[in-house]
């Protein structure tokens, strides 16, 4: 770690192999010796890894700005490198985002939400089915990948049967490093233009069935969504109501089975589990970090940035900030209060995350409801190689007692 012309030079990169395996004692160095740094990794940007600046720079759209396109430069937006597709409207500044928010914000209300909650809990009890005779299962393929693509294709109206390809690839490019991505970048580019195919059949014919047919039909001041501004609304849904929820899933689900007595608390005491879930999304931070662009000279913790320098917002550490949690290192099922920044902070903040929890919690219930003994086999379980966007698991196979289906539903498309 170096310092020259006063600006604090580190080596840094969310997307490294050093990261996905440090990512903890990193940003612990970083909050303690350089708070505000800057890397020349993907064309050079700045972290904040500190609480209060985190959140401090997340309510101050004005000058940290969220834009695909800010001040007639693009591609920017919210990951570090840009996304190859803009994503609606969590890639845009007020005041153009607030009717796009506005328009959404019904469709993932606590109240909405929590009417999916039986359809969540009827997937994932098709999913369980599927292996609950065999006493073998894998926390992310049976489990933790397919809940969230199916009750996501669901929401939208993307056909069901069509949620392992979903999943697969969205899967796989997330946890695919970027300089790795050409194949599974043309997959996934493959799969988008069928979306948007079917974007433009339910403006002609729409079923009255899921978001897409909501969003063809919507006006924003007047005027029809076009049906580009309708995928990368689709399109934000799909990132963010995947991989995210599986990843926070299976390292919950993990931890419980390497810490079997807190396993058993949250057997005893269910009502633990709405405070266990705040705890395992604040410690697994799914989403490690969102990106911005400086519009103006601003400092931070006595560090000048300028405007077009683009800036890593990390929740990830400020969700370990010593001086914002007691024991940020320690995993407190009943901790309280607990303000972490997991879903994010401002107008930005996740849209979804009503839903994600239903998710979350509803998986891990079911799992401790009907294989509470299960075991990981750790040796065997894979981490993401790379948690610049996703912190999460390839794969992890555990064992457990056999039990009983409830029903014979088979998973669509199979």
């Amino acid at each position: 770690m170096t310092t020259f012309d006063t600006r604090p030079t580190v080596d840094f990169d969310h997307h490294s192999p050093e990261y996905a395996q440090n990512s903890h004692a990193i940003n612990a160095e970083l909050r303690a010796k350089c708070p505000v740094a800057h890397t020349d990794a993907h064309g050079g940007f700045w972290v904040i890894t500190r609480y209060d600046d985190v959140v401090a720079a997340a309510k101050n759209d004005e000058v940290f700005a969220s834009g695909y396109t800010v001040n007639g430069v693009s591609p920017l937006g919210v990951t570090i490198p840009p996304s190859p597709v803009p994503m609606c409207p969590i890639e845009m500044d007020p005041p153009d985002y607030l009717p796009y928010r506005k328009l959404l914000n019904p469709f993932f209300s606590p109240g909405e939400s929590k009417k999916w909650e039986p359809r969540i809990r009827h997937w994932v009890d098709v999913c369980l089915d599927q292996v609950i005779e065999k006493g073998s299962f894998d926390l992310v393929d049976d489990l933790a990948n397919p809940v969230p693509s199916l009750f996501t294709c669901e929401f939208l109206g993307l056909p069901i049967e069509r949620w392992d390809d979903f999943a697969s690839i969205q899967h796989e490019i997330i946890y695919t490093p970027p300089e790795q991505q050409e194949d599974i970048l043309r997959r996934y580019m493959e799969l988008c233009g069928e979306v948007f195919a079917l974007i433009g059949e339910r403006r002609n014919n729409p079923k009255g069935e899921g978001l897409i047919d909501v969003l063809v039909q919507a006006e924003i001041d007047g005027k029809p969504i076009p049906d580009e501004t309708v995928f990368s609304m689709v399109n934000l849904v799909i990132a963010g109501g995947f991989d995210t929820t599986t990843a926070v899933t299976a390292s919950a689900l993990i931890w419980l089975a390497e810490h079997p007595a807190e396993r058993q608390r949250l057997i005893d005491n269910p009502d633990l589990l709405s405070s266990a879930l705040e705890e395992f999304l604040r410690y697994f931070t799914p989403q490690q970090a969102l990106a911005r662009t400086v519009t103006k000279p601003v400092s931070v913790a006595g560090v000048q940035l300028q405007p077009g320098e683009r800036v890593l917002l990390s929740w990830a550490s400020a969700n370990q900030d010593e001086n914002a949690f007691e024991r940020p290192d320690e995993i407190i099922l009943d901790r309280f209060p607990n303000r972490h920044t997991t879903f994010g902070i401002g107008i930005h903040r996740c849209l979804g995350s009503h839903i994600a929890r239903i998710e979350l919690g509803t998986m891990i219930r079911r799992v401790l409801d009907r294989m509470p003994d299960y075991r990981v086999d750790l040796e065997a379980a894979r981490r993401y190689p790379s948690i610049g966007i996703i912190n999460g698991w390839i794969n992890a196979p555990a064992t457990f007692t056999p039990g009983r289906r409830l029903s014979d539903e088979k998973l669509p498309g199979t």
